[in-house]
């Protein structure tokens, strides 16, 4: 792992924010005796374990490579054939309060501290049970989730649905000065080698999620094999880049291209503004950068080219989202910030 990160910090254009995860503590301290398939951390060795994070971020701050900050537990409510550790809203709240929170306070590092990190179905139900409690609240920074549930794409979720978008967003409105960040997202089942739905699923998500004020994306995998591995218990998945380790070869999937219209745009520091659309089949979002250009990301899922007038502080221009299609639109700094995007399908009425 470490000398993958100092690798990437070679090539980066600026300083990596590495956040980490854990997935179980050792089997010797919960309750199953085993790291997989559930279990809980014992009573007696929470102080112990909250000291491993500590210890972990010393480590690798003395390797070169600083920790931004944490989430408490990986999935807290899935039991899995894979290394986890459960915990209910109590029980998380509790860890924070009395022990992981304490512990990396007094380590001085500066670590930020993210609850839940796992999917949105439940999101705002731990959020609740954790900010409710001020001694627990104090320690947080804000909340991770994943993406999983959605029946469209995965074939465990209940068929009417656990995707459920809108919690995001009340999350947010339940503490406006908490941060919301998605912690893991990948499409299950295999690397999903040509397949653009794929890439449509990772748009709607960023869109919708960016929309109800969530703060950064972090996808699970950069890299997989044509399997959608190496996975110790073939847990197979995708990546936006596939390794054909038959051919030597890089495979750049839908996923890759459709988070680059994203993050190849939006600076870091940007500030999303008010967008709207006046038709259900476009999606879009937008933000102004640290530079005052503007940034406009249109999605269209549809089979047909939709014509519409992009419109911004008063001035507008007559495009189009061709069939199943993601657009970005850059415009550089204009006098006044643009307090709001129109995304208006109007181009054929008029």
């Amino acid at each position: 792992m470490l000398p993958m990160i100092k690798r990437a910090q070679e090539v980066a254009s600026r300083p990596l924010q590495l956040i980490a995860s854990p997935w179980s503590p050792p089997a010797w301290m919960k309750d199953t005796g085993r790291m997989q398939g559930g279990g809980t951390l014992k009573d007696e060795f929470k102080s112990s374990w909250a000291q491993h994070y500590v210890l972990f971020a010393q480590a690798l701050k003395e390797e070169g490579a600083p920790l931004w900050g944490f989430t408490v537990q990986n999935e807290p409510h899935a039991t899995t054939p894979w290394e986890n550790c459960l915990y209910n809203g109590d029980m998380e709240r509790d860890f924070v309060k009395d022990h992981l929170g304490p512990a990396l306070e007094a380590s001085g590092l500066d670590l930020k501290l993210l609850v839940w990190d796992h999917n949105r179905d439940e999101m705002f139900a731990r959020a609740h049970t954790i900010y409710s409690d001020p001694e627990a609240a104090k320690y947080i920074w804000g909340i991770g989730y994943h993406w999983y549930g959605d029946p469209r794409y995965e074939f465990w979720p209940a068929r009417e649905g656990m995707t459920l978008f809108d919690n995001v967003r009340k999350v947010h409105e339940l503490r406006p000065d908490k941060h919301i960040i998605m912690t893991e997202a990948c499409q299950e089942t295999g690397p999903r080698i040509g397949d653009w739905q794929l890439g449509e699923r990772y748009a709607e998500a960023i869109i919708k999620d960016l929309e109800a004020w969530l703060e950064a994306w972090i996808d699970w995998n950069l890299i997989l094999d044509e399997r959608g591995g190496p996975n110790h218990v073939q847990n197979l998945v995708s990546a936006p880049v596939i390794f054909d380790t038959e051919r030597g070869k890089l495979l750049y999937l839908s996923s890759f291209y459709y988070i680059g219209q994203f993050s190849r745009y939006i600076k870091p520091g940007a500030q999303r503004i008010s967008t709207s659309s006046s038709r259900d089949k476009l999606e879009a979002t937008g933000f102004v950068n640290p530079d005052g250009s503007v940034v406009a990301v249109v999605l269209n899922q549809e089979d047909y080219e939709i014509g519409f007038w992009l419109q911004v502080a008063g001035r507008s221009v007559e495009t189009q989202a061709p069939p199943r299609s993601i657009t970005t639109y850059v415009i550089p700094k204009i006098a006044d910030p643009p307090p709001t995007w129109m995304v208006d399908e109007t181009a054929e009425e008029q």
